[in-house]
């Protein structure tokens, strides 16, 4: 029995890390183009303060379009040989000197998420591995369990609340620094479910071992 427990734990790591490496290959561009970004932004600063530009950051912006305003360009359909129309969804703009995103509510927001972040993802991750070596030892069905899977829940939810935390803290510098007259400036990226998902079903888990392990007990003392 412990040997298949340790099995799927096994599986469910093999089956995270090929999920984070399959991400990593899907958004391989925008990671690089992110860490050009980094750089160039880096740069404009450099440039900014030494009064060599007026580029202070370099930021990516998703943008919404009012009254059916679009982006349209066009690209060639080799099999049909006509011009399609697009619309471009995203747009990279460059900050002007003096801009200053961050706001009083955007920074409490940070000071908040971020260690909350790194709280539930090293957190969770802590009483996995705790879980397992609680079934290795023989004490897999006991409060304490219930209590660690509960937690692993918690965890999870901070998580993805943490991700809606950055953001929003995104959205509120970006809408600061940036006025596109005909457009509404959007949120980048909106967290996955599957974080949210996966820590209610652990709360739901936690709560059936509980009621379980007190029916058990109460049968025990009727007999």
């Amino acid at each position: 029995m412990k040997r298949k427990f340790n099995i799927y734990c096994i599986l469910l790591l093999a089956a995270i890390t090929f999920g984070f490496c399959l991400n990593i290959y899907n958004h391989a561009d925008e990671l690089v183009l992110s860490f050009k970004d980094g750089r160039n932004a880096a740069k404009a600063q450099e440039g900014f303060e030494q009064g060599k530009t007026n580029m202070k950051q370099i930021s990516y912006l998703n943008l919404k379009a009012k009254n059916d305003n679009r982006f349209l360009t066009a690209v060639k359909n080799d099999v049909t040989g006509q011009m399609d129309s697009i619309q471009v969804a995203n747009v990279r703009i460059a900050t002007s000197a003096g801009n200053d995103g961050q706001t009083l509510l955007s920074l409490i927001i940070e000071i908040f998420t971020v260690p909350l972040a790194l709280c539930c993802t090293i957190g969770f991750w802590v009483v996995f591995i705790k879980i397992i070596l609680a079934v290795n030892k023989g004490k897999a069905f006991d409060k304490k369990t219930d209590f660690k899977i509960k937690l692993m829940g918690i965890f999870s939810i901070g998580a993805y609340i943490s991700e809606w935390g950055l953001t929003c803290v995104e959205y509120l510098e970006n809408s600061k620094m940036f006025k596109i007259s005909g457009y509404d400036i959007c949120f980048s990226n909106y967290p996955s479910c599957y974080l949210l998902y996966l820590g209610i079903g652990m709360l739901i888990i936690s709560q059936l071992l509980t009621i379980g392990r007190k029916m058990k007990e109460e049968q025990e003392l009727t007999i």
